[in-house]
């Protein structure tokens, strides 16, 4: 379970990624937001993963950075979209439910209103610095690298 994010601005992540990746990213962030509400009992969800580097990252000791998670995942689905991707309407459906939640008053103060901080993980490498952004920049290359199809991408390299 990744955030690839190689910028602070969520747009320029969306735009950096490949379209696979990017059609990942936007499922893997709405797991990872359901499974922090479902830590904060808002909803019914399956919270295997909270323990997860990642999850435990946004879920910040219980205050989690949902609101610019969700931002961070509007600009993935916005910039999937652009490329020509579609979203079932069920899954759109369970998208604009994420969102309603989120934005609901009843629950502004269980979420930190502050920017998701930068953070890298992958295998025993970590990261929560602005050193992260580059890190994932460069994992990106190495994974593109070995990818049989060319990577996709909204922004020249």
């Amino acid at each position: 379970m990744q955030i690839f994010r190689v910028n602070e601005d969520h747009e320029i992540s969306a735009a950096f990624l490949d379209n696979r990746r990017l059609s990942k990213q936007v499922l893997e962030l709405y797991q990872i937001i359901r499974v922090c509400l479902a830590q904060k009992d808002i909803i019914d969800a399956n919270t295997r993963y909270r323990h997860h580097p990642v999850v435990k990252h946004v879920y910040n000791n219980g205050h989690p950075y949902l609101h610019d998670t969700v931002k961070l995942l509007k600009a993935m689905d916005i910039e999937h979209g652009k490329r020509g991707g579609k979203r079932s309407a069920d899954f759109q459906t369970k998208l604009e439910t994420l969102y309603a939640i989120i934005e609901n008053p009843k629950y502004s103060y269980e979420f930190s209103m502050e920017k998701l901080p930068p953070f890298y993980v992958f295998g025993d490498d970590k990261c929560s610095t602005e050193e992260a952004y580059s890190k994932y920049e460069t994992l990106l290359f190495t994974k593109w690298a070995g990818d049989k199809i060319p990577a996709r991408c909204s922004i020249k390299i």
